[in-house]
């Protein structure tokens, strides 16, 4: 079974990070070209998937954006879900990217980039807890059935590095290490005697 992990295309807050102060996270709209970017990643699943395959996506509208382009491009039938637990890291309620107190500086260099946890939202280690979950109840339970040979799965960047941080056994200090994830970008993973591998196989071009 192949799993397919894909970053919503850009949205708001990509390109103004001051609307994250003001609009709750789950609210942000994709772009002009974030909407493209899913349309384009939605040709290209045409060509890679079967009728045999089942569609996750976190409930945040940009990733429901990404994920209906995407839906509407695949064979007609295919399951599509909600699933809160691939959501974004919650940074808070509202995330003022200017409110950087000593304090809370003194907080983060204290705990580590893993540990720290924003007031009113995440630590990386809940997301890491959350792709666990998905992992152990949802992504199982569908190879258990034996129903689809492809899972694809619309979430975040910072769900994507957990996943795989938790997958491929990557020790934590390992997180200064992350590669960038592209907006609309696929990478595919499956395994191959008893292990996961990986691999960015898209990246969308958007004139």
């Amino acid at each position: 079974m192949n799993i397919y992990l894909i970053r919503h295309g850009e949205a708001e807050h990509n390109v103004d990070k001051s609307v994250m102060a003001h609009t709750h996270d789950s609210q942000h709209s994709l772009t002009e070209l974030g909407h493209k970017q899913a349309q384009v990643t939605g040709e290209f699943f045409k060509t890679i998937v079967t009728p045999k395959t089942i569609l996750y996506s976190s409930p945040y509208l940009r990733t429901m954006q990404t994920a209906q382009a995407i839906h509407s491009s695949l064979p007609e039938g295919i399951p599509f879900f909600e699933n809160p637990l691939i959501r974004e890291w919650e940074l808070g309620n509202l995330y003022d990217f200017h409110d950087r107190t000593p304090e809370k500086k003194k907080e983060f260099k204290a705990a580590g980039q893993f540990y720290f946890r924003f007031q009113n939202g995440e630590s990386l280690a809940d997301v890491y807890l959350r792709a666990t979950m998905f992992m152990n109840t949802v992504v199982e339970r569908v190879k258990q059935q034996q129903r689809y040979d492809n899972v694809v799965i619309v979430t975040h960047a910072a769900f994507i590095h957990m996943l795989l941080t938790f997958l491929m056994n990557w020790p934590i200090e390992d997180l200064k290490n992350f590669k960038p994830v592209e907006n609309a970008s696929v990478i595919k993973i499956n395994e191959v005697n008893g292990d996961y591998q990986y691999e960015k196989i898209f990246v969308p071009i958007v004139n």
